[in-house]
């Protein structure tokens, strides 16, 4: 259509209109080539312009609601905008921009509709096309509702689950806090009874003061995830085989009571990652606390620390009761846990796995799990070893 004359696409837009409208309306229309990305007509704005495209594509789009630019469609040679607004006399409905060069014609409100009224082609072709607009913008519309339908939904199920957890999580915590205060307050009433001999005195006082770190550990725990967001850790090079090591000396203990052994391999001259010692350290106490937690019929715990392609890795495998697949989304979020499987019940609140993930990625890692249920679990923290963190930052 590039080389054709107003006349001759006129009537291709237009078939059937009298030579008498095609000629009055080419003698006004005014062939004007535009750049990509110009806009020629403005939503909301009072225009007077009636475009043809000769070549070219031009993209119209709207303002909705929630104040994103929507895309309603394309047009290509051969069709038209700017009708609606003249027609009504009112403001433009939607804003139309040039996609690459583009050749319009342009022909002024008053010839435009002094031709419109005269002539029932065109008045038919604009209605057809204007019908056509109002077809796909309800369909669209229609899809739109579906699809907020859907999010609504989602979003429903999801306020449901989490008020279900956070309620779960308050009869929980309450629970963990009220045993073990319960069991120092009783200890503290035997001694002060008198009733305890000299030699007990000190085993009793012992077990107030396990307790009491057991409920300061649960504080600690529900308030750092709340301050995780603010707090901005100080990044050196570590040694992360010390760090692993420290949390494995201090994590035998715990494990030797329920028959568990932990077998560290440190692979020689690991690289250095950047990081904060002590969050790191808790993110990996996190992971083989769980490891004992969950693994009470007793095995071996095995952790291993290696790099591999540019990245340094921190195995931790248990011999424990394991997880379900359809689990494992929903292991990291906060409040989750798992209460009780195969006849065994597990304490806890379900904070450990949320902190771990946040430190880890604080650090610019992930955390992997794979698990089979009844077969133990394996969670791998994957860090970025020093040189490339500097590299990114």
């Amino acid at each position: 259509m590039m080389t054709s004359s107003a006349t001759e696409i006129l009537r291709q837009v237009f078939p059937g209109l009298s030579e008498q409208d095609l000629t009055e309306l080419a003698s006004v229309a005014k062939r004007r080539t535009y750049p990509p990305d110009t806009i020629l007509c403005h939503e909301g704005r009072a225009e007077e312009i009636f475009y043809v495209i000769v070549s070219g594509r031009a993209e119209i789009s709207k303002h909705m609601e929630e104040g994103a630019q929507r895309i309603l469609h394309q047009q290509g040679p051969g069709e038209f905008f700017g009708e609606l607004a003249l027609v009504q006399e009112g403001q433009r409905a939607a804003t139309v921009r040039t996609l690459e060069p583009t050749t319009v014609l342009e022909i002024e409100r008053e010839a435009f509709t002094s031709v419109l009224q005269r002539s029932a082609s065109m008045a038919v072709r604009i209605m057809l096309q204007v019908t056509s607009r109002l077809r796909d913008s309800d369909q669209r519309s229609i899809a739109d509702l579906r699809r907020k339908n859907v999010e609504l939904a989602r979003a429903y199920e999801d306020l449901e689950t989490q008020q279900r957890l956070r309620s779960e999580f308050l009869t929980t915590v309450s629970h963990e806090l009220r045993t073990p205060l319960t069991a120092a307050t009783g200890y503290l009433q035997f001694v002060n009874s008198g009733v305890v001999d000299p030699e007990q005195t000190l085993d009793f006082l012992g077990k107030v003061s396990q307790n009491l770190e057991t409920v300061v550990y649960l504080v600690n725990n529900i308030l750092l995830l709340q301050e995780l967001e603010l707090i901005t850790p100080e990044f050196k090079p570590l040694n992360v085989a010390e760090i692993v090591a420290q949390v494995v000396h201090e994590m035998i203990e715990q494990a030797a009571p329920a028959g568990l052994t932990i077998d560290t391999h440190i692979a020689g001259k690991l690289p250095h990652v950047m990081g904060d010692a002590s969050s790191l350290g808790r993110a990996v106490g996190v992971l083989l606390d769980n490891a004992v937690k969950f693994s009470p019929a007793g095995g071996g715990i095995s952790v291993r620390t290696r790099a591999d392609d540019g990245s340094l890795l921190i195995e931790i495998r248990d011999p424990g009761v394991g997880f379900p697949v359809e689990q494992l989304e929903h292991l990291f979020k906060p409040f989750t846990r798992i209460e009780a499987t195969d006849g065994y019940l597990f304490g806890g609140v379900g904070l450990g796995l949320p902190i771990a993930k946040h430190i880890v990625e604080s650090h610019g890692g992930r955390i992997e799990a794979a698990s089979e249920k009844g077969k133990g679990s394996t969670f791998t923290i994957v860090l970025p070893i020093a040189e490339k963190v500097k590299r990114e930052a």
